[in-house]
């Protein structure tokens, strides 16, 4: 049927981002077009937009439609970018050491981190040479060749290179389904998003010796041409990899493996050892806490959106009280100007992740306050009127007291400079997930956060999925100036990761992703990309789940919830 489409040469008609129609024939790319318009955009388009989806450039269209362009300079951009970066590392590394199998781990900054399996590790000199392969890649322009294959065919090509993870995934896939498949000078590829058409859409990175592999260091979202110097993060990457492997040591770091326990019935064990783990790295945090009982005042719980903070300081709360101290939690929150007071960016809208969107003048008196020994009242921000009330809720410390002040900015110094450093311990809170689709395809720690918030916002704060993906690029700005740049000054780091929770944000997000309107431009295409994502994941039921786990923060249930 295709075949006699191909033939009929019929004629198309785009209409283009300026409104423009262009009439093209059955079976063009967006490619072509992108090329013909490329002195009109501020940076390599490495993405197109068919009715408003998200597709790779190559993909032949044989519909009407609307079409649109995804610039490297955007973060789904640096996405097709350092997707690309891989697949040059990987078929380089195959034609210069085929005996070293590498596994794609975790980002460091804007560097991705991928561990050596082999016996005989790459070298120094090894990692230069596969650099310089890479370097003659885009020299010559290589192509990037997507190749659309049947189903049955497709997983001849992409079960020939792979473990029995990626097989276990494609099964799930629809016998009718036609899936992507990428070639780089003869060598198959199989990710989970677009490539850039050749080599040369990528110039800027370099490799780097690191752990037991390689980093691929790239530029930043925003300006693809500058490659900034890699800064490493020792006790970021150490959560980073005591998740990897706990998770490999309980065969549980995949998509596949984690869809085989819950089918062979271990869901509910998966969810018991996974709240243990939680358990007892905050009892760990608790007993440093109580070594400095005789000093420490002041506990400063911080990390990026929806990371699980509140359910941390409360928990991490209880473990310092089993050590006799008295803990008393402060959610910085609750310091929120009044919406209506709130500070705004140049285009007029709030700025709320801003640190200048906390009432520091009141967080500040009312710190010293406490640490004087006075009583306090205590503010309680309500997110759906965006004002800050006052519900009888009164704080003074004791002897062996304890704040325990949990909000996104409290590793900046600005926020409590006053207080000596050995008066306070820092704390960086983030769900950094170990979990992956196979060893060449990983999931963003990024959109893991996502779920989890656009889940809560539904749940509590009368927002639908669309509200939330929409504001999604402000939050992550925010992080990248007021969170991120501060990672380091953290004296400990805690993983709110859930090696299960994708299996239990499914039945919450799905619904909320499908009623995001394809009129929604960014937001529908987010709300596709994350409907995939879910799509390989088997559901579990979330009755298991303590009232006390972190995940509970986000589905509901929560014994916490008054400090939620």
């Amino acid at each position: 049927m295709q075949l006699c489409r191909l033939w009929s040469n019929k004629m198309l008609a785009w209409k283009l981002p300026n409104g423009q129609l262009r009439q093209v024939e059955e079976g063009s790319t967006l490619l072509e077009i992108a090329k013909s318009l490329a002195g009109t955009f501020a940076s390599p388009v490495v993405e197109g937009i068919f009715n408003n989806e998200a597709i790779d450039l190559q993909k032949p269209l044989y519909e009407d439609g609307c079409i649109g362009f995804i610039e490297v300079n955007t973060e789904e951009g640096m996405r097709v970018y350092t997707r690309t970066l891989l697949f040059m590392l990987l078929v380089s590394t195959k034609k210069l050491r085929p005996d070293v199998e590498l596994e794609v781990r975790n980002t460091l900054g804007s560097a991705l981190y991928c561990v050596d399996h082999s016996s005989h590790k790459l070298t120094s000199e090894d990692i230069k040479a596969i650099e310089a392969e890479m370097r003659q890649l885009v020299a010559a322009k290589t192509p990037i060749t997507l190749k659309r294959l049947p189903k049955v065919e497709a997983m001849q090509v992409a079960c020939s290179f792979c473990t029995s993870d990626r097989e276990a995934l494609l099964m799930q896939v629809p016998e009718d389904a036609v899936l992507s498949l990428y070639y780089l000078e003869n060598q198959p590829g199989y990710f989970f998003g677009p490539m850039c058409p050749d080599c040369s859409y990528v110039p800027n990175f370099e490799l780097l010796p690191y752990g037991d592999g390689v980093i691929i260091n790239y530029p930043d979202t925003g300006d693809w041409t500058y490659l900034p110097p890699f800064e490493d993060k020792p006790r970021l990457n150490a959560a980073y990899q005591e998740a990897e492997d706990w998770s490999a040591m309980i065969q549980c770091n995949t998509i596949g493996k984690l869809n085989k326990l819950i089918e062979e019935g271990y869901a509910g064990r998966i969810i018991q050892v996974a709240e243990a783990l939680h358990e007892k790295k905050l009892a760990g945090i608790a007993d440093m806490i109580a070594a400095r009982k005789d000093e420490l005042k002041l506990v400063l719980i911080a990390g990026p959106s929806s990371s699980g903070k509140t359910s941390t300081a409360q928990r991490l709360s209880i473990q310092m009280a089993v050590n006799g101290l008295r803990p008393m939690p402060i959610s910085m929150d609750d310091y929120y100007l009044n919406r209506v007071d709130s500070p705004r960016k140049p285009d007029g809208s709030y700025d709320f992740e801003c640190l200048d969107a906390i009432d520091l003048e009141l967080f500040n008196e009312h710190l010293q306050k406490l640490l004087a020994g006075e009583r306090v009242k205590m503010p309680k921000y309500n997110f759906r009127t965006g004002f800050r009330e006052y519900r009888g809720n009164e704080l003074q410390m004791q002897e062996n007291s304890v704040l325990v002040v949990e909000g996104i900015h409290g590793l900046n110094e600005k926020l409590t400079a006053s207080i000596p450093a050995n008066k306070k311990m820092k704390i960086y809170v983030s769900a950094l997930t170990p979990m992956s689709f196979d060893e060449h395809n990983r999931i963003h720690t990024t959109d893991a956060r996502l779920l989890r918030r656009m889940v809560r916002d539904s749940q509590f704060r009368s927002h639908d999925a669309e509200a939330t993906l929409l504001r999604w690029g402000d939050v992550r700005e925010g992080e990248e100036k007021y969170i991120f740049p501060f990672q380091t000054s953290a004296d400990v780091v805690f993983n709110t990761t859930l090696i299960y929770e994708l299996a239990v944000l499914k039945k919450y997000a799905v619904p909320l992703l499908e009623a995001v309107p394809r009129t929604a431009g960014k937001a529908f295409m987010t709300a596709q990309r994350l409907l995939t994502m879910l799509y390989y994941v088997k559901e579990i039921d979330d009755a298991a789940i303590p009232n006390n786990s972190i995940l509970r923060e986000f589905v509901g249930g929560s014994i916490f919830k008054d400090a939620l």
